[in-house]
């Protein structure tokens, strides 16, 4: 498993993470971990290339989320799938944003979100 992870990160803005895997199983962080902060999740949409389903999640535990956060989702293959959160969700400080699927799938995830 392997990620290619882009970021846009502006300080005191937010950031947009721009996450691709071949495979998702197995868990990959998407947003690292800030040191005594937490990341808040505002916009997440999911391109899966097959039916899937994502697990959100704050931390990583021997290849599954340690906590979850949102789902399973339930994704179709080849849309975009957008999930707006009129408040965002946070994530325990100090803690990673984390996705896992439950097969082998390829996808790009974009999260938007801050970091406070």
């Amino acid at each position: 498993m392997s990620i290619t992870l882009t970021t846009n990160y502006v300080s005191g803005a937010g950031f947009v993470n721009n996450g691709y895997s071949a495979d998702w199983s197995g868990c990959e962080t998407i947003v690292a971990a800030v040191s005594d902060k937490s990341i808040y999740i505002e916009k997440i949409y999911i391109i899966s290339e097959t039916t899937e389903t994502f697990t959100f999640g704050a931390g990583e535990t021997a290849g599954s989320v340690t906590a979850t956060v949102l789902g399973p989702i339930y994704s179709p293959g080849y849309i975009i799938l957008p999930l707006e959160f009129t408040r965002p969700l946070k994530i325990t400080a100090s803690t990673a944003l984390t996705v896992d699927a439950a097969g082998a799938t390829a996808a790009t995830i974009i999260v938007q979100g801050y970091i406070r």
